[in-house]
């Protein structure tokens, strides 16, 4: 085992182990978990998806407001804990693997149509775990996550705001992110470095407006943003023709002198709808 993974372990009385490298920051405020759970919205009627259920806290309280529940862990320690939740709530399936390598549709499928996923996502994975969840393709209605407040800032952010990023404007193209809650870090065990939020991304059925090629929309806003303090016509050089990008951004009303950071998603697709034009 590496030393490393040996170092990063915590204990608490009862001897339950923390691992550090798989980002384990445990909540067990009950009052919270309800409320939070409560705030999702989420009904008899309904298929939960929870990722990373750590000792079944959360889970518990979402057996018991939803239809079914499938909760996916990787730590195989954690195992045991959640067998026995398995067996308390009929409704609840546990699948031990991690989610990034599951096949996703089939595990869901138990779920059916506009499911929602619940989960206090480890910090070192919240990118993966959404670029996985946004581009799946499936009939996922809401994401309601507990991850780091920082990120959360970033995915609610406005154009020209320092958090603007990136992951701000892909996040706004499938979602309408809303903060439910700061939980800080005193809270958790073993507590974290920071402050979290728990946030609902409301899945959009459809994008703001429509969009005639997806992928090309999605490489100009990586360019831009990797040159963000360049102007977009210096920055998208490389993905866009000159010329054409600059008919393009006359034609979407942007300023030649703009910069990734200035566009909403709207005016993102606007542009590149008038490049493919």
């Amino acid at each position: 085992m590496k030393k490393s993974f040996e170092k990063a372990r915590y204990r608490r009385e009862d001897g339950r182990e923390y691992k550090h490298d798989l980002g384990q920051h445990f909540l067990y405020d009950e009052a919270l978990l309800e409320k939070l759970v409560l705030s999702t919205g989420v009904t008899e009627a309904d298929g939960v998806l929870e990722i990373g259920p750590g000792t079944g806290m959360l889970t518990q309280f979402l057996a018991k407001h939803a239809r079914k529940v499938v909760a996916v862990e990787t730590d195989e320690s954690l195992i045991p804990f959640l067998r026995l939740k398995e067996e308390q709530y009929p409704n609840l399936q546990i699948i031990h693997g991690d989610i990034r390598k599951q096949n996703l549709s089939e595990i869901c499928a138990p779920l059916g149509e506009n499911f929602f996923v619940i989960a206090n996502i480890p910090y070192s994975i919240t990118t993966a775990i959404f670029d996985l969840l946004w581009q799946s393709g499936l009939p996922i209605r809401q994401i309601s996550v507990m991850i780091q407040k920082e990120v959360a800032d970033k995915l609610m952010a406005s154009p020209s705001t320092e958090p603007y990023g990136l992951t701000s404007v892909r996040c706004q193209y499938y979602c309408v992110p809303v903060l439910e809650e700061v939980v800080p870090a005193e809270l958790f065990t073993p507590p974290p470095k920071v402050d979290s939020a728990f946030i609902h991304l409301k899945m959009r059925t459809e994008p703001v407006l429509p969009v005639r090629d997806e992928k090309l929309l999605f490489r100009m806003m990586k360019a831009g943003f990797n040159l963000r303090r360049k102007t977009l016509t210096n920055a998208l050089k490389g993905t866009v023709d000159g010329e054409k990008l600059k008919a393009a951004m006359e034609q979407a009303g942007v300023r030649l002198t703009a910069r990734a950071e200035e566009l909403d998603v709207e005016t993102w697709i606007r542009l590149s709808n008038a490049v493919d034009n």
